[in-house]
């Protein structure tokens, strides 16, 4: 394939992808120009990254070549730069609450997570939130899994008991939670299909599996099973994590992604037949 017409594909592909993105801007009232003022340091960042890993010089005529953006707006940048990407954030919540689901001393028989006394030695809350973080009091981290509707407390003849309400990490009750999940989770999602586009090697695991013709009643069945399947992946996959975090001391450099998700939308046109 020529170089232009696989920009040109590319340019297509990208464009397609970008509709359901374009829709939630217009749904929050955020219009072209106003997008367009976010891209722009995303493509300066981008091409300096280019350049860096080739090894040539940076210059701005070499980032505007790469970027389209304009060298008088390169220099502007460079003078006051504004940068696209937030460093990852640890959530102490969040790795207690996979913590939680994930250690099989925690299970109870028929395999499920079970409710934990609030205080006292291990198993209970407590211990629990202390053995993932010494600096954050447990009583803070318990109140925010609570905010985020994802345990709750429960009362055991005279024992205080936290228990889930869900077993997976979607803090519903948070905007700024959710829309950080939604970042990172697209972001990874995008960054392996993109790789795996330009070749890199080895490919990673991006697949998708798709039945059409069905009844909303048929899609809420398939709806049902899939977090049934990501709860047993989920499971399986935090306990080999846990298990090679401390093997390997957690001095790794690598921060590694699993995820999935479920569309139930209408068919266009005769893929409804296939």
């Amino acid at each position: 394939m020529e170089a232009l017409e696989r920009q040109a594909r590319v340019a297509e592909a990208v464009r397609r992808v970008s509709v359901p993105l374009v829709r939630l801007l217009i749904d929050e009232g955020i219009g072209y120009q106003g997008f367009l003022a976010q891209l722009k340091p995303v493509f300066i960042e981008q091409a300096l990254a280019q350049i860096a890993a080739s090894g040539e010089k940076d210059t701005d005529s070499a980032v505007s070549l790469r970027s389209g953006v304009q060298r008088k707006e390169i220099k502007a940048w460079r003078r006051q730069p504004v940068r696209s990407a937030r460093p990852v954030r640890r959530s102490i919540p969040a790795e207690v609450f996979a913590r939680w689901i994930s250690d099989p001393a925690l299970r109870a028989a028929d395999g499920s997570v079970r409710p934990l006394p609030r205080a006292g030695a291990m198993p209970s809350f407590e211990a629990l939130a202390r053995s993932v973080n010494q600096d954050v009091h447990p009583l803070s981290v318990l109140n925010e899994l609570i905010r985020l509707g994802l345990a709750r407390l429960e009362a055991d003849g005279d024992a205080e008991m936290v228990a889930l309400v869900r077993t997976g990490f979607v803090p519903r009750q948070d905007w700024e939670a959710l829309i950080e999940l939604f970042v990172d989770n697209l972001t990874a999602h995008l960054a392996t299909a993109a790789g795996n586009l330009r070749g890199h090697a080895p490919a990673q695991l991006e697949q998708a599996v798709y039945a059409g013709g069905l009844t909303a009643p048929s899609a809420q069945r398939l709806a049902a099973l899939s977090r049934e399947l990501w709860a047993a992946m989920l499971n399986a996959f935090l306990t080999e994590a846990t298990r090679l975090h401390a093997q390997d001391g957690g001095r790794g450099d690598r921060l590694v992604r699993l995820g999935a998700y479920f569309h139930d939308g209408p068919v266009a046109g005769d893929e409804a037949q296939s």
